[in-house]
């Protein structure tokens, strides 16, 4: 096999460990999103079966709008959850197909230097500039490279800490919501008796 056989594949393989990695991890966060979404349901379902039996168990007690509203706050706090849920999957998904690009990124970049240092030792007198060139686009593309990762993990976090603040936000609503809602079932309660 000649060397250039050799290099082609090399790169082949190379390039197919780069596809099965990506694949690899766009699937693992697909698992992970097909999970909580089946999880999701089951414990949603079980809670609202669980709430419209006590509902029904107090019925007397408690008007049926009432048990309405407790199970609309619920379901809030289940969205708020599922939501964060959701958003921790991507960004993770995300970090492990970043992961992915930027070791293949660093193998193209040091083949890349490889072969400009040997074209640099065997090219002809007067190739200096040439050679010079292509070594400080290589350092560019590398410095791009690195700017845009930085970049991407400060959009990441900044994602992640709005969404944090978020619910944060909605989850003191819910629990005002809840407050109001048990006060009002009070109030009927004491204005039937």
């Amino acid at each position: 096999m000649t060397d250039f056989q050799e290099q082609a594949a090399v790169a082949q393989r190379a390039n197919l460990d780069f596809f099965f990695g990506l694949a690899g991890s766009m699937l693992e966060g697909e698992e992970k999103l097909v999970r909580l979404n089946l999880d999701t349901a089951k414990t949603t379902l079980a809670d609202w079966y669980q709430r419209v039996q006590d509902g029904l168990a107090k019925k007397e007690n408690q008007e049926v709008t009432g048990m309405q509203d407790a199970l609309a706050l619920h379901s809030a706090e289940t969205v708020l959850t599922y939501e964060r849920q959701v958003a921790e999957i991507a960004s993770s998904t995300q970090t492990q197909m970043a992961e992915v690009v930027n070791a293949r990124y660093r193998e193209v970049s040091r083949q890349v230097q490889s072969f400009v240092e040997n074209l640099a030792q065997n090219a002809p007198v007067g190739s200096e500039a040439a050679i010079a060139f292509l070594k400080q686009t290589i350092t560019l593309a590398n410095t791009t490279q690195e700017g845009v990762q930085k970049a991407t993990k400060q959009v990441v976090e900044v994602v992640q800490s709005n969404l944090e603040a978020a619910t944060k936000a909605a989850s003191e609503v819910t629990e005002v919501a809840e407050e109001e809602v048990e006060k009002a079932a009070k109030t009927a309660k004491a204005v039937k008796q």
